[in-house]
């Protein structure tokens, strides 16, 4: 049996610590506004990536469970 390597990429609490500091940038006063809108899409970006692993984690958990019910 092979061992996939692991990325960060797909890890939801990476993707997290990445959307927290990119929120962390936007919202600081002391950046140049171009920094804290690029910064502030980054952030969007992340939560909506995290939403997606998340939701296609839930989704791959789901059908692992009806393949099991279905062998039994």
């Amino acid at each position: 049996m092979a061992v996939e390597k692991q990325s960060y990429r797909g890890a939801p609490g990476y993707t997290a610590f990445l959307g927290i500091v990119a929120f962390w940038a936007a919202a600081s006063s002391g950046n140049e506004p171009y920094v804290r809108v690029l910064a502030g899409i980054s952030a969007a970006a992340a939560a909506l990536h995290l939403g997606f692993l998340l939701f296609r984690r839930g989704r791959d958990r789901r059908s692992a469970a009806d393949a099991a019910a279905a062998d039994r």
